[in-house]
């Protein structure tokens, strides 16, 4: 009887095992499935923004808008820290772009 009794616990045993194998083993599937999912889009976004043209003052360089700027405005916007501001801007910016693209445009 006690024999039985270890025969039936160890193949509980076993099939239980099996189970988690079975579950890990999909766990680790849907993991990689979803990560070449991902992979896929950044690619298709990859391409899609290799696909659009710079604009022509991009291509011209920075020093090019500066240049036309008059040397008293020049003064001005650095003194009272105009470029701290724009560079504030500009995160505040990306901030917010990249946590309305990260919750799929929810906020």
């Amino acid at each position: 009887m006690n024999d039985l009794f270890n025969y039936l616990t160890d193949t509980w045993q076993d099939f239980i095992d099996w189970l988690y194998e079975m579950f890990s083993l999909m766990l680790d599937a849907f993991l990689w499935l979803s990560l070449q999912i991902f992979e896929l889009l950044l690619q298709g976004f990859r391409f899609s923004f290799s696909m659009v043209e710079p604009p022509n003052f991009v291509e011209q360089g920075i020093s090019a808008f500066t240049a036309a700027i008059p040397p008293d405005v020049g003064y001005l916007l650095g003194a009272t820290g105009f470029d701290t501001a724009l560079g504030l801007i500009g995160s505040a910016y990306t901030f917010r772009l990249s946590r309305k693209s990260l919750t799929l445009f929810m906020w």
